[in-house]
């Protein structure tokens, strides 16, 4: 029986997809229907559900401004810094998503390499996750996890209903497909959490699976499948894809400003409130809630912290603004005024995971991201919606760790090394290893007489140390 239904499950893959090869998940925050028990943040580590088109999330500003605050320089020092400047850099240099071909052919299916030092002393790429969180705060969420997702499940008779929100960047039809690697899926019960799931298979094995950027982010249950050792050389073309779906300029959707935007004034760039400006006649007189296209490209730029005053120097973001009025397409000069970047990083102790593994990473939730269905319709919606800024991209500060199991591995000498902090790429360069003053030579004796790291087993994987249990139930 169970062969068979695998059978029609893979009928219907092949089935729902004409010629498809590629895919996107846009995401935004829960819809009422996706609650824990059917697969929606079961494990506490979501961002936010896979959203239909139509009902996705974006940034509608052009520049987007981020910064370090002093935990993060002091954990993570320049380095550090320099790791994730790489990783804005892959975003800065994306075309505007209008130059793009049809077909997306000019970008890879797979950036995922493996830095094989870097695996052997457990080391998670900084530069390679903060590129996945970052996806993720754009608007999107893993393709591979949601090709197959639930809508409902009952107990009697067990009955799952499945759906899709995995659709093609070029025909917005759903796919089965991401980046050319064809799923299908089988039900599944969890238990330590109880949940279910729609799990997705690859169906040809020699194909690579889990290669979007967005997977690094939201992948297996909402937490990190970047195993220590891999790193991303850019996005793929499905992250690509749904990026160009989310910011094209026909992509048009009624939204209001950003809080806090007023007409731009003419004068210094710098805010009075900064000790370097002197136009104070800024008025209100913004058209705020309009019919907007997509921004075509979104450029990341870095805030200043004052280390000195310990805080951002406050500065003006000035920038033209694309509305619809009356059908016809205007511009406005909008300025706000930043006393925060939108984008903070820190590095903090971020608590015990599910398996008593400590947090990795985490991303402030999507409540902040503002629903507009009210303002694009009448019918009840999930989206479509804004991304506003507030975002905080928070970074373990725990350091190097050991895992202790009973009956084994109970003392110095035998435990499961957990993962560590790190930048490297593909050259022959050493990786670098984080906190500042921690080095290869330190390490490896862990990995020589403290234990094995790099199994896998840490902060960037947690499901595999959890208690978490699955039945097969076809």
């Amino acid at each position: 029986m169970s062969q068979l239904i695998k059978r029609l499950l893979l009928a219907a893959a092949l089935v729902s997809v004409v010629g498809g090869a590629s895919a996107f998940t846009p995401m935004g925050p829960y819809a009422s229907w996706q609650t824990p028990a059917i697969g929606y943040n079961p494990l506490g580590f979501d961002l936010g559900g896979p959203m239909n088109l139509g009902e996705e999330y974006r940034w509608n500003i052009p520049t987007v401004y981020y910064g370090y605050d002093e935990s993060f320089l002091n954990y993570f020092g320049t380095a550090g810094t320099n790791a994730v400047e790489k990783a804005f850099a892959i975003l800065n240099a994306l075309p505007k998503v209008s130059l793009m071909s049809s077909n997306l052919d000019e970008f890879p299916t797979d950036t995922l390499r493996v830095n094989s030092t870097a695996e052997t002393l457990g080391l998670v790429d900084l530069k390679s996750i903060t590129l996945g969180m970052m996806v993720a705060e754009m608007g999107l969420t893993s393709p591979e996890r949601y090709t197959w997702t639930l809508r409902n499940r009952i107990d009697t008779p067990r009955t799952y209903t499945v759906v899709k929100r995995n659709f093609d960047p070029v025909t917005l039809i759903p796919s089965s497909f991401v980046n050319g690697t064809l799923y299908t899926f089988e039900p599944e019960e969890f238990q330590n959490p109880t949940f279910a799931d729609a799990v997705e298979i690859q169906v040809d094995p020699l194909q690579l699976p889990y290669t979007s950027v967005a997977d690094a982010y939201g992948g297996l249950f909402g937490n990190y499948i970047l195993f220590p050792g891999s790193y991303y050389t850019g996005l793929t073309r499905d992250d690509v894809g749904g990026l160009r779906y989310l910011y094209r300029p026909t992509n048009y959707q009624i939204e209001n400003l950003v809080p806090g935007s007023t007409a731009a004034t003419s004068g210094s760039v710098w805010d009075p409130a900064a000790g370097s400006g002197t136009n104070t006649t800024t008025t209100n007189n913004v058209v705020s809630a309009a019919l907007r296209p997509g921004v075509d490209k979104i450029t990341f730029k870095p805030a200043k912290y004052d280390s000195y005053l310990g805080a951002f120097i406050v500065f003006t973001n000035t920038y033209t603004d694309t509305y619809v009025s009356n059908s016809t397409v205007k511009t406005q000069s909008v300025q706000r005024v930043l006393l925060q970047p939108d984008i903070l990083l820190t590095a903090e102790d971020l608590g015990i995971g599910v398996g008593g593994v400590p947090l990795l990473a985490q991303i402030t939730d999507s409540s902040g991201w503002v629903n507009n269905d009210a303002l694009n319709g009448q019918a009840t919606l999930d989206g479509p919606g804004v991304i506003q800024p507030g975002i905080v991209l928070r970074y373990s500060k725990v350091g190097p760790y050991y895992i202790n199991s009973a009956p084994a591995f109970l003392d110095l000498f035998q435990p499961i090394g957990g993962t560590v902090w790190g930048s490297f790429d593909g050259t022959t360069n050493a990786p670098v290893i984080f906190p500042n003053g921690y080095s290869i030579y330190d390490l490896e004796q862990q990995v020589l007489f403290g234990g094995g790291s790099g199994s896998g087993t840490g902060g960037a994987w947690v499901v595999p140390n959890s208690s978490i249990t699955s039945t097969n139930t076809p």
